[in-house]
């Protein structure tokens, strides 16, 4: 039976009470009946046990567990495994739990293995249901996805290292909670996620409105203090031609930019920091300290020059550890997502038939805002990340987990020469005839020979029940050595950008990018020169087809196509034009209607 219910409670009593009502009938002279009924047990079953005692048999109580295939301790130690790769962020699924459970049963040389768990390599389906409802501490859960930056970048030491130069600069400068400010960006969207709603039972599926299948982004940029106060926020729109227009119905005193992608640059965020310097107001008596992320747009030099000149001290959080040590990502965006989608979903409810756009979303954001960013949440977030009031032990060895698999040392040129010595040595006492052709070396020959019996230490068997774990079964995911001489783009760290030792590196690194690109431009200009004099053989070079274009009269010889950038000039068929963008094109390059022909560009930015 899958499902067994319990009708009597027979059997249910430990062998503590079988010992005791046995010591009362051996030593005092009781009766087995009158025992039996002092402790409410069954006088067959006392009998029987009181039996066995005095043959020195094995003592046994309540029922025992038909075709089990694992014992308690072992199902335990199953079970920890389990837990510890949801720790790690690799969890397993039930058919890999499946799985392991058959390989773990045939290296145990367990007895009692159905048959059909040979023939399918793995465990049945009724005996995870049990396995699961045995240990109640597991259960089914739906993962966040986490990206491996973030899994494997949070770990102790860029943590201990961040909290290090925080508490430098607290005792450097004895800030106080309204002069630490933290700021973050975060992404509205015109399309809203649908939340749970009520229906009909048993419907497979549920519909809900939505602005549009994919939205348009814009990037919402806030700062708050440890002490619950906050300045007026900012919005980059994605249009290159900004006006103020777009922030009509806004929060009060929000600010707004614009650019091609609706991402934060490095000019936006200059003027964000004028934004902040005005309402922050920083002093030199009372500098203010602004905790942000490593991202490009924060990290130049124009930005930490302002910020110095105007007694602001920026301390960069590590890369990739926002979602712990960040008081805004911790406390105050995840409620502001919610409510944006609660105000968004209402919009659409009284605009029945019209489409979002992202000049509404200031009036969204300007409801949402002020339940996110109330003195409550900004306040627990700072103290959960361990901001204020300082905790450098606020996170324990469970938030480190995640880091497990690339938790390995970085390779120094010591540690890389013993290994290298090492597998020279071993070589030459599996190959003595290459002696003479290796180089001589100076080592220490304690290390090395420390180093070899480590390597071929024969591994404990795992036959025995003290000795078994599925880890040996079934290893946990663990990353290769480090490599070592790989170029790769600069790795941030935490610094305090203002510091003179950071911001000098961060002028040279500024003037290392500008000569790149300057010789990146002169090569591309010596490029078009040479595409020019090819492409005008009948003429003496790319002067004189500028002078062609700039004296024509006519303003068709600069069109070209959009499809296959043909010159008018050149052309010879029909033409049509864009009804949007007003740009042509050749009939023959269009497919479809050419009445109201509208290009791709056009047509992609309608979608």
């Amino acid at each position: 039976m899958r499902v067994y219910k319990r009708k009597t409670e027979r059997a249910t009593q430990s062998q503590e009470v079988y010992e005791l009502a046995a010591a009362e009938v051996l030593e005092n002279n009781c009766s087995i009946r009158k025992a039996s009924k002092n402790f409410d047990l069954c006088h067959v079953s006392l009998g029987r046990y009181i039996k066995k005692k005095k043959n020195n048999d094995r003592q046994k109580v309540g029922y025992v567990k038909p075709r089990q295939v694992f014992t308690e301790e072992e199902e335990c130690k199953m079970s920890s495994y389990v837990l510890k790769c949801a720790e790690i962020y690799f969890g397993l699924l039930p058919i890999e739990i499946r799985k392991l459970a058959y390989q773990c049963a045939v290296h145990l040389g367990a007895k009692n293995i159905p048959s059909s768990w040979h023939q399918n390599n793995m465990a049945g389906p009724d005996w995870f249901q049990n396995f699961m409802r045995r240990n109640a501490n597991l259960s089914l859960r739906t993962p966040e996805a986490t990206s491996l930056s973030r899994a494997t970048s949070f770990n102790r030491t860029n943590v201990n290292a961040f909290f290090e130069k925080y508490q430098g600069v607290l005792q450097r400068h004895e800030f106080s909670a309204s002069q630490i400010w933290n700021m973050d960006e975060t992404g509205v969207t015109t399309v809203q996620k649908p939340k749970k709603i009520v229906a009909a039972r048993g419907q497979k599926q549920v519909g809900a409105i939505t602005s549009a299948e994919r939205g348009t982004l814009v990037t919402l940029a806030c700062a708050a203090n440890a002490a619950g106060n906050f300045i007026p926020p900012m919005f980059i729109f994605p249009r290159i031609k900004y006006s103020e227009m777009f922030i009509r119905g806004g929060p009060q005193d929000c600010i707004g930019a614009g650019n091609s992608s609706g991402w934060m640059t490095e000019k936006e965020f200059l003027i964000f920091i004028d934004h902040f310097i005005k309402h922050a107001k920083p002093t030199k008596k009372e500098p203010v300290l602004l905790l942000l992320d490593n991202h490009g747009s924060h990290v130049n030099i124009a930005v930490v020059e302002k910020a110095k000149e105007n007694n602001v001290i920026m301390l960069s959080f590590p890369p990739h550890c926002s979602h712990n040590l960040q008081p805004m990502d911790v406390g105050v965006y995840g409620p502001f997502k919610n409510y944006v989608n609660r105000a968004q979903t209402a919009w659409m409810y009284n605009n029945p038939g019209k489409t979002m756009t992202i000049y509404d979303i200031p009036s969204v954001v300007k409801e949402s805002l002020l339940f996110a960013l109330n003195p409550a949440n900004i306040i627990n977030g700072f103290k959960a990340s361990g901001i204020w009031p300082l905790n450098v032990d606020i996170f324990q060895d469970s938030d480190f987990a995640p880091s497990y698999i690339t938790d390995r040392p970085y390779p120094t040129e010591q540690s890389e020469n013993v290994l290298n010595e090492s597998a020279n040595l071993s070589l030459n006492l599996e190959h003595p005839e290459l002696l003479d052709s290796a180089p001589e070396v100076d080592i220490s020959t304690t290390e090395i020979i420390g180093h070899i019996e480590t390597a071929n230490k024969p591994t404990p068997s795992c036959s025995g029940l003290n000795q078994f774990s599925p880890s040996k079964i079934r290893p946990l995911p663990k990353a290769p050595p480090r490599k070592t001489n790989i170029k790769c783009r600069r790795k941030r760290k935490s610094a305090i950008l203002t510091d003179t030792p950071e911001k000098e590196a961060l002028r040279v690194e500024y003037e290392e990018k500008m000569k790149k690109k300057q010789k990146k431009d002169d090569k591309e200009k010596r490029k078009g020169k040479g595409k020019g004099k090819k492409s005008a053989k009948n003429e003496d070079g790319i002067e004189r087809v500028k002078k062609r274009i700039l004296s024509s009269d006519s303003e068709s010889e600069d069109c070209h196509c959009l499809v296959c950038d043909e010159a008018y000039n050149n052309s010879k068929g029909d033409w049509v034009e864009c009804i949007a963008c007003k740009m042509w094109a050749h009939v023959g390059c269009v497919t479809g209607d050419t009445i109201s022909f509208v290009c791709i560009n056009c047509d992609s930015d309608e979608d």
